[in-house]
């Protein structure tokens, strides 16, 4: 290929480019892959980072030792990243930590611009995005078919006593909400409040007074959660009671008798209903099912219908055969949706969901059961919110600055170099133009930390164009002509330009593989930013100086600032 065909490539190209990253929105093109929005990060966009805690008690419980964490953790990544996208939010960055024996999931979630409301709707409809979020992360959504329990064994009792104990020690631990969000949707019959003033007088226990360092949290006791005056058998009153395992909080002292506290109570009897099972112990559960669907009946009401595969339709014909004339409820994510009685034997391995109010709410039931039953709970522990503005203020001053940098870059090349330096310069604005497109086209993330990778491989680009204007020079010297020079001088820089590259994008590989979120921003942009660079300085560069400098053979003082 010719250079005049290389050049009008190099044009051809760099229009694309440029019609790509235009506003077409602006001029009413509504075209999705034209308008394709730049995706910020919570530096420069505003956010939420939430810290979930994976919760592998129940997993370790039912496999024993033969289940994979790193399997699990997985999954649950991408549930998250369904689910906050199923929103219509930002794509969510999330990443692993462990805490000593805990693992955390951090999930950054930028949220939406908004850019055609004013500021306070603009922020309420964010703080609404951030409340849905969370309420669609952290769902628990499992599910399970209970039979009616037709005693209460001491071993029950003893078994609420153990429940009581594990939610004293995770209050420790992972916190109240956290420990709220756990015990309340996996366990039924536990209940926890929060509040300010007088203690509620079934958490009235003497020994608060003495209290003296806060925060407090008191061991299992025994609290009186309900009393109710009656006759005995001769007449006499009598005051029964109904008691509960109390686990309080106390935060702070406000007063005399007055505090800031949080308290769980637990019901000594659990629930009336107990998981169904086989003869030989198999339990029907979200392991043997398909799928979820909406189903409408001939009279309009709308349903979800289960499908279990070949094993999960065994396992529902036994358990259906052995109640018939008997409930067998329908739990999702702790909650009962419905207890049937069963009429006859089940054999296809379908049930029916009924008591939605409409298709939405069907619909709804449907996207959380498909979406992914996770196969381990997580529960949130913190959460922190990052405005923009600080994000705005630094991005604006590290623009001005790159501006300004860059200006003083190009007034040094034009100096030395003369109109050499004019076409590196203007190769810069090519490389800065393709970047855009490919940040646009596919979608990165752009944090502050990005930006400066961005920087960092403009300084490597720079580095590239001199090192040729000086091989071009040495060239010049041994008498070569102008056009033979250019040639030469890009041969004898590449190796120079190669090591440096190849030295620079193996760090940045590595930055992004083992880095933190920030850290794999940066390097990510950093690889992104060193491939254009080369590609810009040791093509497009060459093209446009081949064919200037044909145009310029006798004037290499003005082409390239050496005067033979």
């Amino acid at each position: 290929m010719n250079i005049k065909k290389q050049l009008v490539f190099v044009l051809m190209l760099i229009a694309l480019c440029g019609l790509y990253i235009l506003p077409w929105k602006n001029f009413g093109v509504n075209t999705d892959f034209l308008n394709k929005p730049y995706t910020l990060g919570l530096d420069l966009q505003g956010g939420v980072e939430l810290d979930y805690k994976i919760d592998f008690s129940e997993v370790k419980t039912s496999s024993g030792s033969h289940y994979n964490e790193m399997t699990i953790v997985e999954s649950l990544k991408r549930i998250i990243d369904k689910r906050v996208n199923s929103l219509g939010l930002a794509e969510p960055n999330i990443q692993t930590m462990k805490y000593g024996s805990e693992t955390h999931l951090i999930v950054q979630i930028p949220t939406k611009d908004y850019k055609d409301l004013g500021p306070e709707e603009k922020k309420k409809q964010q703080e609404e995005d951030i409340k849905n979020a969370k309420a669609t992360i952290g769902k628990v959504v499992q599910l399970e078919f209970k039979e009616l329990k037709t005693e209460f064994t001491e071993a029950d009792k003893k078994e609420r006593e153990q429940i009581a104990q594990n939610l004293q020690k995770d209050l420790q631990t992972d916190g109240f909400d956290a420990t709220k969000q756990k015990y309340t949707t996996q366990y039924e019959n536990i209940f926890a409040s929060s509040g300010t003033g007088t203690l509620p007088k079934e958490i009235q226990f003497p020994e608060f007074a003495n209290i003296q360092e806060f925060p407090y949290i008191s061991p299992v006791s025994e609290a009186v959660i309900d009393s109710l005056q009656t006759v005995d058998e001769a007449g006499n009153p009598v005051i029964k009671t109904s008691t509960g395992l109390a686990i309080v909080q106390l935060d702070a002292r406000l007063g005399s008798g007055s505090y800031d506290y949080k308290y769980f109570i637990v019901d000594p009897k659990p629930t009336q209903w107990q998981v169904a099972k086989t003869k030989d112990g198999k339990i029907l559960s979200d392991a043997y099912l398909n799928n979820a669907s909406v189903y409408i009946t001939p009279v309009g009401e709308a349903e979800v219908l289960l499908n279990f595969n070949e094993a999960g339709k065994q396992i529902f014909g036994e358990i259906s055969s052995r109640l018939i004339g008997k409930q067998l409820a329908i739990y999702v994510g702790g909650e009962m949706l419905t207890a049937p009685v069963v009429q006859d034997a089940i054999l296809n391995g379908q049930a029916t969901i009924n008591g939605q109010k409409n298709v939405v709410e069907a619909q709804n039931l449907v996207n959380d059961i498909n979406t992914g039953i996770v196969p381990a709970p997580i529960y949130l522990t913190s959460e922190r919110t990052i405005d923009a503005k600080i994000g705005d203020n630094a991005l604006s001053k590290i623009l001005i600055a790159g501006f300004i940098g860059l200006a003083g870059i190009l007034l040094f090349l034009v100096f030395f170099y003369r109109i050499g330096g004019l076409i590196a310069g203007a190769a810069l604005i090519v490389y800065t133009l393709f970047l855009v497109t490919i940040v646009k086209m596919t979608g990165v993330v752009l944090t502050l930390a990005s930006v400066a990778g961005v920087i960092l491989s403009i300084g490597m680009a720079i580095d590239a164009n001199i090192l040729i204007f000086e091989r071009v020079r040495e060239a010049l010297k041994d008498k070569k002509p102008l056009d033979s020079a250019i040639k030469v001088g890009f041969n004898q820089s590449w190796t120079a330009i190669w090591d440096s590259h190849v030295t620079s994008l193996t760090s940045a590989f590595i930055l992004f593989l083992v880095g933190v979120s920030l850290i794999k921003g940066f390097g990510l942009m950093l690889g992104i930013g060193i491939i254009v660079s080369l590609f810009t300085a040791m093509w497009v560069s060459r093209v446009f100086l081949l064919f200037i400098g044909k145009k310029m053979k006798k004037q290499t003082l003005l082409f390239i600032g050496y005067k033979k």
